[in-house]
């Protein structure tokens, strides 16, 4: 009998990552069958930062909704303002991304 559970919990990233950084927290990588969106994290032990896999996606699209999403969870919906603000703060941190992309290849 296997009494082991498994546990889908992500795992911490192997540096170094590649993906496009969005903001200071959030990463957008790839593998083969998914787009993953990454969160910086912090050793609490040594304080060491790190990336690691928050979801995954089919699609780009989707994983820059859940972005955003996620960004609305984190605010804990403490007041209408504060959602506004968050919203738009990710909204300039993506389009700050594609501008800069754009450039490097033009």
């Amino acid at each position: 009998m296997i009494t082991k559970r498994f546990q889908n919990t992500p795992q911490q990233a192997v540096e170094p990552l590649k993906g496009l950084a969005i903001g200071q927290n959030w990463l957008v990588g790839a593998d083969t069958l998914n787009i993953i969106l990454y969160r910086r994290q912090v050793n609490k032990k040594t304080g060491k930062e790190y990336w690691r896999a928050h979801s995954y996606y089919a699609t780009l699209s989707n994983a820059l909704l859940g972005l955003v999403n996620q960004g609305v969870r984190d605010t804990e919906l403490a007041d209408l303002k504060a959602v506004c603000d968050k919203i738009e703060q990710i909204h300039k941190d993506i389009l700050e991304v594609c501008r800069s992309n754009g450039e490097q290849k033009g």
